[in-house]
């Protein structure tokens, strides 16, 4: 769409869909775009005259009018695909927000990469990337708010790692950790990922929730965001999810399908839904037990396991 830098052949500019997107990015392009009207559906029948200060739409008085832009908010694909429903007899030009003014920016390792020797990326919203020179490719970093910071530690060895960062984030990865496949979510608070860590496939770490939740009697909220650590040589199985507040000690395994909030010390396996600690005492190593058959650690082709067998958080 070519009308990221000429808003004057416009009548007017309406933005449609006002809820949290709007107020989320609304102070990202404050003094870039400026709306004449505002329209959602949940005032079609309502008494509300403006909303930010700004004139409200009806959707009638919408399809009458010739020549505007209408900029979506909406980040779902599928809100916005009922939207256009509702607005499919409009003779004027519709786009989404990120199509004028990218709030949302990927950046790929592939990127880092070509910026070398230089180990520091920061975007116009203070985000921050420090990373090692050995910054493996298939990591991919989504900003959407500000002041967060990703640590990317030495010889990783990555498969698909998507780092999902809104405001205030702080997410370490240590080094030499692998993963195959997983998903980071980061706001408000830190999460630390240990060195020589292992991460199976559909793995999802949260600092926090989603959406808000509050206690019915007092209506205070009671899930604020809080930091998740992840001690060294720690194996995280296949679709593990640990949410705020997770603490997983050095050495540890958190088994496939687990889902915990808690803490647990170092050496243990922990599994279930919520999990907990099955067998104490442990540690482990990379060899597949699919082409070998040890029956010691010292057997081992990989010895990472001794590295931490005495190690203390």
């Amino acid at each position: 769409m070519n009308i990221k830098s000429d808003f004057k052949k416009y009548c007017a500019i309406v933005g449609y869909g006002i809820g949290q997107d709007y107020n989320k990015m609304k102070r990202l392009f404050d003094g870039k775009l400026a709306f004449d009207y505002l329209a959602d559906k949940k005032w079609e029948n309502s008494d509300v005259e403006e909303y930010d200060g700004i004139p409200i739409i009806r959707l009638h008085q919408l399809r009458r009018m010739k020549g505007a832009l209408i900029v979506l908010f909406p980040r779902f694909a599928s809100v916005r695909k009922v939207i256009l429903r509702e607005l499919e007899d409009v003779e004027s030009e519709i786009c989404y927000v990120h199509d004028i003014f990218p709030t949302e920016r990927c950046i790929r390792s592939e990127e880092l990469i070509a910026l070398l020797p230089n180990t520091v990326f920061m975007d116009d919203f203070q985000n921050k990337i420090v990373y090692d020179e050995t910054i493996p490719a298939n990591i991919r970093i989504f900003f959407t708010g500000r002041n967060s910071v990703v640590r990317i530690g030495g010889n990783l060895s990555v498969n698909h790692l998507d780092i999902y960062c809104e405001d205030d984030g702080n997410c370490t990865i240590g080094k030499r950790t692998s993963v195959e496949g997983a998903e980071l979510y980061v706001a408000g608070a830190k999460l630390q990922l240990g060195e020589d860590c292992m991460l199976s496939r559909g793995v999802r770490v949260r600092t926090h929730d989603l959406h808000h939740i509050f206690d019915r009697s007092t209506h205070k909220r009671v899930n604020y965001a809080q930091d998740v650590v992840i001690g060294n040589g720690v194996w995280i199985g296949q679709e593990a999810v640990l949410l705020a507040g997770s603490k997983i000690g050095t050495g540890s395994i958190v088994g496939e399908r687990a889902v915990t909030s808690s803490a647990f010390g170092e050496h243990v396996i922990i599994a279930g839904c919520p999990a907990k600690v099955i067998r104490e005492d442990i540690c482990w190593s990379r060899d597949g037990t699919g082409f070998f058959n040890h029956e010691r650690l010292e057997e081992c082709i990989d010895d990472t396991g001794f590295r931490y067998i005495n190690e203390s958080d």
